[in-house]
């Protein structure tokens, strides 16, 4: 803070703004930079970019766009592609599309869907929903509200508070305030 006073920079970033107040770039993004200005490409995407301006594809594309020139779909959906154009599902939504036409729910759900249609909750909140209702807290919130309703704090920042209201600070902060109330700046 006090080198930003007197209109320097800290030292962790002062090598990365004194190049560019000198016109450079700083060290970690020199050669791209560089290479841009010089109407080259980085290395990392010359290889792709040269492809490209060739008309080419780049070489993790290739595949895939040779295949849909040709009228063809990539590997990775071509059976789900096929299944759909003769009128099926694919291979794997069949189950679940199978069962929603007949009015069930798929199996990932089912349970789930069933406990809704008797106004219950899915299992996986039913615990959770019921104790709100009753009034209560979940379980995973339980000691952290009685100790709020009691007036102390919950367990996971009982030390944090403890100290702010001895005047103190808590131990992840002490250092930085403690070198504020003297007039340092952090390191």
């Amino acid at each position: 803070m006090e080198k930003l006073r007197d209109g320097e920079t800290p030292r962790w970033r002062k090598s990365a703004l004194e190049k560019l107040y000198a016109g450079e770039t700083p060290r970690w993004s020199k050669s791209a930079l560089e290479k841009l200005r010089a109407g080259e490409t980085p290395c990392c995407i010359k290889s792709a970019l040269e492809k490209l301006r060739a008309r080419e594809t780049p070489r993790w594309r290739n595949s895939v766009l040779d295949k849909l020139r040709a009228g063809g779909t990539q590997c990775w959906r071509n059976s789900a592609l096929e299944e759909l154009r003769v009128g099926e599902t694919a291979r794997w939504r069949n189950s679940a599309l199978k069962k929603l036409r007949v009015g069930e729910s798929p199996r990932l759900k089912h349970t789930a869907l069933e406990k809704l249609r008797v106004l219950e909750s899915p299992r996986r909140r039913r615990s959770a929903l019921e104790k709100v209702r009753d009034g209560e807290t979940p379980r995973w919130r339980n000691s952290a509200f009685e100790k709020l309703r009691t007036g102390e704090t919950p367990r996971w920042r009982h030390s944090a508070l403890e100290k702010l209201r001895a005047g103190e600070t808590p131990c992840w902060t002490n250092s930085v305030l403690g070198k504020l109330r003297v007039g340092e700046t952090p390191p």
